[in-house]
């Protein structure tokens, strides 16, 4: 019983412990890319902390199971180092009890991925594309940032303050090429202030600039036109929708069970969803002879084929999902590769065993 806990307790640690730096890398990329994204105007501050939020249980659909097999070959690893492992399998340890000694982990680590998976994910996609539908609403004079150009449609603006609630603009300049008889020219457009006005002849909200001039030039050339003006109104548009399609992902897995037989798409995603769920015990089991390494070659020795491994799985199931959605191969293909992969992994833990009847 001690050794049982001890075995588990070290075994989920360091899962523990890789999963949250998997996490960290993870999130820490995503957060730079949103950060610029919010640089360029193209995604409005306030919606970032919510946007990582609601997408990080996608993010532990993959680290979870990963963060247990490199759990269990590094916590193993270390025990097969320190002869822990020739102690306990002098003491009667056989590889069948090592087994259902982990089992209680591997459940745990299980039923925690088909909570993420077929539940928490979906839920947060379904939350992302609230967000993102808030996002296109927006008008893109709300993602205007101080002190820096941005690209606002076809135009490019810079701001050099504004008021908190980005009631009033300060020190603008908007830049924008216009075609036109004579070829292409540069506009320029530079007003001390501006602000959001209604506006009934643009049907709907604009930006109203104040006290600013608008020059009109062709590059390399001397002719230019200057305008001055009290006030001079254009219309932005609306903020721009990400390129992403989240309206499958977020299904309810059940509707999505009941109705893949109507659509590949469902399918596939069906086929995703509970072969993340499938990977965690076959990955565990993978783990075990994968994890028994001599004292004298290191802990590390077979950690790099081990990764190589697991991301061939992943990689091979991200491919039958998007050939299953596309309707040229079999949704059956799921279970084929589980299977081989188990099949793999029971070869790898009988291996010692039948090498050594063969020298018998």
């Amino acid at each position: 019983m001690i050794i049982r806990h001890y075995i588990n307790k070290q075994v989920l640690l360091t899962s523990l412990a890789v999963a949250g730096l998997l996490s960290f890398i993870l999130v820490s990329g995503r957060l730079i890319q949103y950060f610029e994204r919010a640089v360029e105007g193209r995604l409005a501050v306030d919606l970032l902390m919510a946007m990582i939020f609601y997408r990080f249980p996608a993010f532990l659909e993959i680290i979870v199971p990963l963060g247990l097999f490199v759990g269990i070959l590094l916590a193993l690893g270390r025990m097969y180092l320190d002869n822990e492992m020739a102690v306990l399998s002098a003491a009667g340890m056989g590889k069948r009890r090592l087994i259902r000694w982990l089992l209680p982990s591997v459940v745990l680590v299980t039923v925690l991925n088909a909570f993420m998976v077929f539940w928490v994910a979906p839920t947060g996609h379904e939350q992302t594309q609230v967000l993102y539908a808030e996002q296109a609403q927006r008008s893109s004079f709300d993602l205007i940032q101080p002190k820096r150009f941005q690209r606002v449609g076809d135009r490019v603006f810079y701001v050099g303050s504004m008021t908190e609630e980005k009631s009033l603009l300060n020190d603008i300049i908007i830049l924008q090429e216009k075609d036109q008889a004579d070829g292409v020219r540069q506009q320029i457009v530079r007003a001390k202030t501006a602000a959001r006005v209604a506006d009934e002849l643009l049907d709907g909200m604009v930006v109203e600039l104040r006290d600013g001039e608008r020059w009109q030039l062709r590059a390399g050339e001397a002719d230019y036109e200057r305008v001055r003006f009290d006030r001079y109104r254009l219309r932005l548009g609306m903020a721009e929708k990400p390129e992403i399609d989240l309206e499958l992902k977020s299904q309810p897995t059940v509707g999505l069970f009941l109705g893949r037989q109507s659509d590949p798409r469902w399918q596939s995603e069906w086929g995703r969803r509970w072969s993340l769920v499938m990977l965690v015990p076959i990955v565990a089991l993978l783990a075990l002879p994968l994890a028994q390494v001599n004292p004298r070659q290191g802990r590390y020795l077979k950690l790099l084929p081990a990764i190589v491994l697991y991301l061939s799985y992943i990689v091979i199931i991200m491919a039958v999902v998007n050939g299953v959605a596309r309707e040229q191969i079999s949704a059956w293909l799921f279970w084929t590769i589980h299977f081989a992969y188990l099949a793999l992994a029971l070869l790898l833990l009988s291996w010692p065993i039948r090498r050594k009847r063969v020298m018998a």
